[in-house]
């Protein structure tokens, strides 16, 4: 068909090589408009990728001013739920946990927190301490905030700030103070806290470091269309695009694009035009602050877009147009020669296109690489074997390593110490659930080895899906530390604050109950002295009239009866003077006295119990001529008194109490006296005997010990230079032995 085709045409005289020349300028003509297109189509495609990074930045920086003023929201509701907060000025404690948290939100931005009463007095500022005692009971921000619900905030518009300049402004994050004061009136408005966020200060941070392209900025304007921050346009900063005048005019020919933008959707991108004639792309993304929103725009000229592509137009113009000359000049002289030519141009011009889209890729790519590598997030790109193949400078940062020891290994082998499971899956399954398509967000995962101290992240892992596989992974993460060690640190004063008032609470309890008990052992011994002296003058008038009678006595039987009575009056008497001595006031005696002497009287004494009488043996041994000591005779009875009666308490069905004494020596190779008390009771446990001189450690019942004897007898023994040690089997009996060194003076 081809080759009759061909017949025809030489037969019609047609396929000479005017004919060729012709069709080939129209084909050349055609490749020409096609080539206008498609560098046309090209170029727009080519803007609107950036336009969209140019979005990314807008939204990337938005987000960061938004979390910013959340993580300072977070904090300031720290600040109040501090014990004390409302009395920072006079509780250095608080006030030092306060600064903490403020040198935390200050590193992040220059910001002056400050704490104000309920009268809406100053009472902490963290940049000029010298406005404390400020009243800003006034203000419209104390006057709304103090109408809060407790953790709400309050996020005023932007006012002046004449401390700064005379042009600056600044807005106000503030949340109320309640504390509990009763069960009706559970909560009580005791403030405020409130954070004083400079806009110079977060422009500064925020818009000023962005760069678009060559000449590309960032700059913000409020949705009412007041202008807040230009870069280039200072002058123009606060003026309205409502209310324009001609100054308004020397950049922009209208505002219909700005417009479009506060009355449009939430983010978005597109084209507008300046005076002189040089279009730009703008991006923007809005977000909201108080009652309004701010609207932050990344713009870049449209020539700096496409300035590649202009290059390339014009080369390829030039190219089309000396193949256009030379295939003419060419054909004129030999079609065939004319024909490799033609294949030759089109081989070399297919490579320039080539060439041309790879470098443009290179330069999407490192523009994207610039994107990632100016990112505060860490960020790290694996492959599907867990190989760390594109890492930011954040990361390398993080982990304390150039990059070059980082790409190109294994991500588990980075880490010195074993990264420990989360919630119950060991991490490398987290890895390679992630190449599966699923997603996964790891909230202050702790990781040692990375530092001296163990560190904190929140660790975002999703896949990298290409044509639904996920051969990578792409893993941020953000520092949490120093919120988590701020965390636990509120935790543990929490708890302490919480135990010391636990410990108080019972240590003033039992106080209480043993001031009582001590109150009813005084009541009592002052009622024993009564009784006692009571008792004594009726035993003198029977004694004097039963000695008349036994002397005007005849019979036998009567004097017998009368010597009986006369005895047990002695006795009674005796037993009387006792009690008496016991119950008197302890003025200290100290003199040589007999211990054994001491021993005889406490023992009958102590035989008037009636579980002694009943229940008890008691087996006394006592050496003779045992030396004489320095001691009170007084507190030495209450001593024996404290040990007998405990044995006695430990024998409650019964026993036998063996006494004795002795001469030795003590541990320090003195001469010494030896009072050994064994009884046969239940016993004390091994643990417990270190306990037994505490005050107010006592094993009975409530109401039946006081836990002060055995203390005070300690304390006693201790004065005489002596020592109490214990010897004790549980169930089989216990021996209380007291060493009493002998001392002349």
């Amino acid at each position: 068909m081809f080759q009759r085709f061909i017949s025809l045409l030489k037969q019609k005289e047609l396929l000479n090589s005017t004919a060729f020349i012709l069709a080939l300028l129209v084909i050349l003509s055609f490749i020409i408009i096609l080539g206008q297109f498609f560098h046309q189509s090209l170029q727009e495609e080519m803007a609107g990728q950036f336009n969209q990074q140019q979005l990314l930045l807008a939204r990337e920086v938005a987000v960061d001013m938004v979390h910013e003023a959340l993580d300072i929201d977070r904090d300031l509701h720290v600040i109040s739920k501090l014990p004390e907060i409302d009395t920072i000025d006079k509780s250095p404690r608080c006030r030092t946990v306060a600064e903490a948290i403020t040198f935390n939100i200050q590193n992040q931005m220059v910001v002056t927190i400050r704490v104000v009463d309920k009268n809406g007095i100053v009472l902490y500022d963290s940049s000029f301490p010298g406005r404390e005692g400020k009243d800003l009971s006034g203000t419209d921000y104390f006057q709304k905030a103090r109408l809060l619900p407790r953790n709400e905030k309050l996020i005023t518009d932007l006012i002046p700030a004449p401390e700064i300049s005379p042009d600056s402004k600044q807005f106000v994050v503030a949340t109320p103070i309640y504390h509990r004061l009763n069960e009706r009136h559970p909560q009580e408005f005791g403030g405020i806290v409130l954070a004083v966020l400079s806009l110079d200060g977060i422009t500064q941070k925020y818009l000023a470091p962005i760069k678009s392209g060559e000449r590309g900025y960032a700059w913000m304007m409020d949705s009412e269309g007041t202008l807040l921050y230009h870069p280039t346009q200072p002058q123009m900063v606060g003026k309205n695009l409502y209310r324009t005048d001609k100054s308004c005019f020397a950049c922009h020919r209208s505002f219909d694009t700005e417009k479009k933008m506060i009355e449009g959707s939430t983010e978005t991108f597109g084209y507008y035009e300046a005076p002189g004639g040089e279009n730009k792309l703008a991006a923007f993304y809005k977000f909201p602050i108080a009652r309004k929103s701010w609207l932050v725009v990344v713009s870049a000229p449209y020539s700096d877009v496409i300035a590649l592509m202009q290059k390339s137009r014009r080369f390829y113009s030039l190219l089309i147009f000396s193949i256009f000359v030379t295939t003419i000049v060419a054909s004129l002289a030999t079609i065939i020669t004319n024909k490799k030519k033609i294949k030759a141009e089109e081989r070399a011009m297919h490579l320039e296109k080539h060439q041309l889209l790879e470098r443009e890729i290179e330069i999407a790519k490192n523009f994207l690489e610039n994107i990632v590598e100016n990112t505060r997030t860490n960020l790290m790109v694996l492959d599907e074997n867990l190989v760390v193949r594109t890492v930011n400078s954040a990361q390398a940062q993080t982990m304390r390593r150039p990059k070059s020891e980082i790409v190109g290994k294994n991500v588990l082998s980075l880490v010195p110490d074993r990264l420990a499971p989360y919630q119950g899956i060991p991490f490398e399954s987290l890895l390679l659930k992630t190449l599966t398509g699923r997603s996964f967000e790891l909230k202050d995962y702790k990781i040692t080895g990375l530092q001296e101290t163990p560190v904190y992240f929140t660790i975002n892992m999703n896949p990298i899906l290409i044509d639904g596989a996920a051969p990578g992974i792409l893993i941020t993460s953000s520092d949490v530390t120093k919120r988590v060690q701020l965390e636990d640190a509120l935790k543990s004063y929490t708890v302490e604050l919480e135990d010391k008032v636990d410990k108080g609470t019972a240590t003033a309890k039992k106080l209480e109950q043993q001031v009582m008990h001590s109150e009813k052992l005084a009541s009592l011994g002052r009622l024993a002295a009564g009784v006692a002296h009571e008792i004594g003058n009726p035993l003198t008038s029977i004694s004097t009239f039963a000695q008349l009678l036994r002397e005007m006595a005849t019979d036998e039987f009567s004097q017998n009866s009368l010597d009986i009575i006369n005895t047990h009056i002695q006795r009674i008497t005796d037993i009387v003077r006792r009690m008496s001595n016991f119950s008197r006031a302890d003025s200290l005696s100290i003199k040589l006295t007999q211990v054994n002497d001491v021993l005889n009287s406490t023992l009958d004494l102590m035989r008037l119990d009636k579980r002694m009488k009943n229940t008890i043996e008691i087996a006394v041994s006592l050496a003779p001529e045992l030396p004489r000591t320095m001691i009170d005779e007084g507190q030495m009875a209450q001593v024996f008194i404290n040990i007998i009666l405990n044995a006695l308490d430990a024998m409650a069905d019964g026993g036998r109490l063996a006494v004795t004494s002795q001469r030795d020596v003590d541990d320090q190779g003195r001469e010494a006296i030896l009072v050994e008390f064994a009884d046969t009771g239940s016993g004390i446990p091994h643990e417990e005997i270190e306990k037994i001189f505490d005050p107010f450690y006592t094993t009975k019942e409530p109401g039946k010990g006081t836990g002060l004897g055995l203390s005070l007898s300690y304390n006693i023994v201790k004065r005489f230079k002596g020592d109490i040690k214990v010897e004790s089997e549980p169930g089989r009996g216990t021996i209380f032995t007291v060493i009493l060194p002998v001392e002349k003076e």
